[in-house]
């Protein structure tokens, strides 16, 4: 998997897990909607950390607790 789909995956699974709306994590985050839609969509190639850290705030986590899954281990992303 790709980092984009590892990162869409990662908010996708957040959201359930906090039982919250895209919309929702778009008013906490103050990001454009196309921004939130374009991630989860895997139409963005470049995510930019600050955007990163917005949604990570909004799940009330740190950037390393985003990152920390098995998403993002050597062996589950491709380069």
């Amino acid at each position: 998997m790709t980092i984009t789909e590892a990162v869409a995956k990662r908010i996708k699974d957040l959201l359930y897990k906090n039982n919250m709306s895209q919309y929702r994590l778009i008013k906490e985050t103050c990001l454009d909607k196309s921004t939130i839609q374009s991630i989860l969509k895997l139409k963005t190639k470049d995510i930019k950390v600050s955007t990163i850290s917005l949604i990570s705030s909004a799940f009330n986590i740190s950037i390393y607790e985003f990152f920390n899954c098995e998403y993002f281990e050597p062996n589950n992303i491709d380069i």
